[in-house]
């Protein structure tokens, strides 16, 4: 479809796992489409509700939760021009803008034959990667500069150092007390201030941080978390939802992983991460120094 001006609604399946990181790197696939079809409206279609707050930072223009395959809501509703499914396993999905009607589909080639445009799946991509094949764009960091126009730095983080103690389970947080120590190593070595990141199922943490000192930075709306990670100097994190906004910013960052997976790590040359198969206590606060040393670039002696 090349008239793209003339494209006026656009059904796009988003991924149903409920978790802010999994709608997080759905971004950079929303703003290449809002880039693409400028008079459009986006719908997004999930099973939760999770996704509201895509709606609420401006990224699509209302969000339909569907329990189940029914589109009865759906056809009454609207009318789409195209139809994005970003679930890469559904069948159902497939059936489901069939039955919707919509005559231009786009998914990936697992199930090509429902579709009238099949990309590809290769699941080892960065996930925000591989919803941008389905548009022909190669990498998120093509999109970051589209997604940058509308985002402006945050001055209480120009050039800190930010840590985010936070994350979906508690399997995948290294602990506090070790976020404490390297924030104490950094400190010593470095001349920017430090801050932290918290976000609204970490009240405690929020609170022994303020008591060591610290700075903290409690639970922003994602365009304040867009703004104060596009700021700052570095960002050092575990596998999280604000991870993937550094990602998707091209950030300069470190993440630490119970398990580094490709699909949520976007390689480039100013990210890092640390991985620990058995014990996320067993990552030494030297171990992300090291990290941080090479993607500043600066010399640290141990």
């Amino acid at each position: 479809m090349n008239d793209f001006l003339k494209v006026k609604c656009i059904a796009i399946f988003l991924h149903n796992r409920p978790f802010f990181g999994a709608y997080v790197v759905h971004i950079p696939f929303l703003v290449a489409v809002k880039e693409r079809y400028p008079n459009a409206t986006l719908v997004g279609v999930s099973k939760n509700s999770g996704a509201d707050f895509l709606v609420e930072a401006g990224f699509i223009n209302a969000l339909e939760v569907i329990d189940g395959f029914g589109t009865d809501s759906l056809s009454r509703k609207y009318k789409f021009d195209i139809g994005f499914n970003l679930r890469p396993s559904s069948v159902g999905t497939s059936l489901q803008m069939l039955k919707l009607r919509i005559p231009y589909r786009i998914g990936f080639k697992k199930f090509g034959a429902l579709y009238t445009y099949s990309v590809p799946l290769d699941v080892t991509n960065y996930r925000a990667d591989l919803f941008l094949s389905l548009l022909g764009v190669t990498s998120t960091l093509d999109i970051t500069p589209y997604l940058k126009n509308d985002i402006e730095s945050a001055g209480v983080l120009n050039n800190r150092i930010v840590l985010a103690p936070g994350a979906g389970g508690g399997e995948k947080k290294w602990p506090l007390t070790n976020y404490i120590q390297l924030a104490r190593k950094i400190s010593e070595l470095r001349s920017e201030e430090i801050a932290f990141l918290t976000g609204p199922k970490e009240e405690k943490e929020k609170e022994i941080l303020e008591k060591e000192g610290f700075f903290v930075i409690h639970s922003p709306d994602v365009n304040a978390l867009f703004s104060l990670i596009n700021s700052c100097k570095i960002f050092i994190s575990n596998d999280c939802g604000p991870s993937h906004v550094a990602h998707i910013l091209g950030a300069n960052q470190v993440v630490i992983f119970k398990k580094y997976l490709s699909e949520w790590f976007l390689e480039r040359d100013n990210s890092d991460y640390v991985e620990s198969l058995t014990d996320l206590s067993s990552v030494t606060p030297d171990e992300i120094i090291k990290c941080i040393s090479k993607i500043l670039k600066y010399d640290v002696a141990f």
